[in-house]
């Protein structure tokens, strides 16, 4: 498959975990930022206006788990994201549900109430305490370099890049954690970043 890879988004966390996962396995791609308040581009190009949205060749694909399930049946003499079976594959998809479900959902409560133009410290309070006690579950889970395995896989990505853009975004403190923060480093180090 020799036509370029391009990718429609902005800076959120879905989209950071298309990017870590392009340049971990290698695979050229162009990066094209869009303002989070106009999607006409993305909804032209995949008649939805959620991101991230790839284009390889005639394919059309967005929501960064199917972008990266497509990488790895595509791309196959490259780093796999979901190891090659069962054993593997169950564990990162569990820890990929964390990551969107239990992870996401304080960032979103925060990124929603400032999307309505609104300002709650109590919401602010409560997404800190909840991500602090995630980052906890995820220090003890870090027993090696890697949540499964022996390589970083979609299990890494996808809890790496929700820490990520908290960081990024400065929208609630993170709990100290030299072991989370060290991996997330080497995770993020993968991203070549927006301008790509």
């Amino acid at each position: 498959m020799s036509q370029q890879i391009v990718v429609h988004g902005f800076e959120t966390s879905n989209n950071l975990k298309v990017r870590v996962s392009l340049g971990y396995k290698q695979i050229p791609y162009r990066f094209v930022s869009i303002e989070p308040g106009d999607r006409e581009e993305v909804l032209r190009i995949s008649g939805q206006a959620l991101t991230p949205v790839m284009t390889h060749g005639d394919v059309v694909l967005f929501d960064s788990a199917a972008i990266m399930r497509y990488l790895d049946a595509n791309f196959r003499d490259t780093p796999r994201l979901y190891g090659d079976g069962r054993e593997t594959t169950w564990p990162i998809e569990g820890w990929e549900r964390f990551a969107r479900g239990e992870m996401g959902g304080p960032l979103m409560d925060v990124v929603k109430m400032h999307l309505a133009g609104e300002s709650d410290p109590a919401v602010v309070e409560r997404a800190a305490a909840q991500f602090a006690e995630l980052v906890q579950r995820l220090e003890d889970a870090l027993g090696g370099d890697w949540l499964v395995g022996e390589t970083m896989t979609a299990a890494d990505i996808a809890t790496a890049c929700v820490i990520a853009r908290v960081q990024r975004s400065g929208l609630f403190p993170l709990p100290e954690s030299p072991r989370v923060s060290a991996w997330t480093d080497r995770v993020m180090a993968f991203d070549r970043g927006p301008d790509a």
